[in-house]
């Protein structure tokens, strides 16, 4: 295979979409039985010891990424014939490597296609892809609590097809902030790259190459490969939490059920700067938080608590060269599942000029996500609303409901659709509101 093709490729990110047209041709085979999920599991690579080690980590970082990927995708709707057969050594391996070396890994395409009912710009339509790989490393401790991980993450993403990401086609219609945030474009990077330790599971630090937002201000469907894709879901617009960059945070939990973490970040991060470098005059974003489980319903192991009250305060220097002013501000969120339904409501206020480091003043969020739909334990419906109040004086309040299906087809592919409503678009005073329609496909490997 020369040097060319493998350009051409890389660089119009058909390798994906090729993936994903060999697993859309099959016969339909009846969903995994549950007395299958030891073996899925022992085939993820998922170590049984670790399952009941509480979690620290986003649904969107890599060390949960890579345990959702192996344990949770039993329940699908179909199997293609063969398709197994071939990825068995696949996994034979990263179960080998796991039991032996406590290494794990995993590969994973996503993309997002979306579609403005109405724009003042020239464009209505954008999709883009994210390619990622990850891994993490545990030399040290594993299964004990006291524990040394390595972690990394290669990222790529780009356009697909249109002139737009979707991550700019708010710019088209006016929002005041991103329709499918993520979904950019970054030239092949190092997304993170950091050394973890925990001791005996109350104290632990990361530093090095981080993604803050898959640390900080915890929200179980902040994960726009599989939930929501608007920025105000994916991260929160009230916290102007860095792109990846160097930071370092440490977190000590008093009690298993509450938490406190301290972190320091680059405010000046940019993804495809890696290194010292990417620190210009100790320009800093700072953050402390607390959290506490309600502990309302047992909490399984190796899970995310099922209820969960999070408050969160940061300031920011000032960047001199982005032109923008320092700021402080607070969060707070609370939810609780209850069965099938997990309802939440999420507050943010930040307190700067017009220049600050985020797009509002004030936001408010509340939503519903409901689990096993059509009895299928991995499906999930979610609606969110947001009202946001600008930090620009000169603008309107802007509300936003944001909409998301996912269905399970196989073990490794996943689709479904996405739908947002944008009322009074900020900078497109000539429109009440814009539909944002879109469909979102992911194969983890």
């Amino acid at each position: 295979m020369s040097n060319r093709f493998l350009k051409w490729v890389w660089h119009h990110g058909r390798l994906g979409a090729i993936l994903m047209a060999g697993l859309i041709v099959a016969a339909p085979v009846q969903a995994a039985d549950t007395k299958l999920e030891d073996a899925e599991a022992d085939k993820s690579g998922v170590n049984k010891q670790e399952r009941g080690i509480p979690r620290w980590n986003n649904p969107g970082s890599i060390v949960n990424r890579l345990r959702r990927d192996g344990v949770e995708r039993q329940d699908y709707l179909f199997q293609f014939p063969g398709v197994d057969w071939a990825l068995q050594p696949w996994f034979e391996l990263k179960a080998d490597l796991d039991e032996k070396y406590g290494f794990r890994y995993g590969i994973s395409y996503s993309t997002h296609y979306q579609k403005a009912s109405d724009t003042f710009g020239s464009k209505d339509e954008a999709a883009g892809y994210d390619l990622d790989i990850i891994g993490t490393w545990t030399p040290i401790g594993r299964g004990t609590g006291t524990q040394t991980m390595f972690g990394f993450e290669f990222l790529k993403r780009n356009n697909i097809r249109t002139q737009l990401t979707p991550q700019t086609l708010f710019t088209q219609f006016g929002s005041l902030y991103s329709s499918a945030a993520p979904y950019g474009e970054t030239d092949a990077s190092i997304g993170e790259l950091w050394i973890q330790q925990k001791f005996k599971n109350v104290f632990g630090f990361r530093l090095g190459q981080i993604f803050p937002i898959t640390a900080y201000d915890f929200f179980p469907f902040k994960n726009f490969r599989k939930d929501f894709v608007d920025f105000n879901h994916v991260t929160n617009a009230a916290i102007p939490l860095p792109s990846n960059g160097l930071g370092a945070y440490a977190m000590y939990r008093p009690h298993p059920r509450f938490m406190l973490r301290l972190g320091a970040h680059d405010a000046n991060a940019d993804t495809e700067r890696f290194g010292l470098n990417t620190y210009e005059k100790g320009e800093l974003f700072k953050i402390f938080e607390a959290g506490f489980d309600t502990g309302l319903i047992p909490r399984e192991p190796g899970r995310a608590p099922h209820g969960h009250v999070h408050v969160s305060m940061w300031h920011q220097n000032q960047r001199e060269e982005a032109g923008i002013t320092s700021g402080w501000g607070i969060a707070a969120s609370a939810l609780q599942r209850f069965g099938r339904f997990t309802p939440w409501v999420r507050y943010g206020y930040a307190n700067h000029s017009d220049d600050g480091p985020t797009p509002v003043k004030h936001m408010a969020n509340v939503g519903l996500v409901i689990n096993e739909i059509f009895g299928q334990s991995y499906d999930r419906i979610g609606i969110g609303y947001t009202w946001s109040d600008p930090a620009n004086h000169e603008l309107d309040d802007q509300s936003t409901i944001d909409a998301f299906y996912r269905v399970q087809v196989t073990p490794e592919f996943q689709v479904g659709p996405t739908f947002q409503l944008i009322i009074d678009p900020v900078r497109n005073p000539e429109e009440d509101t814009v539909y944002v329609w879109g469909i979102r496909a992911r194969i983890a490997l």
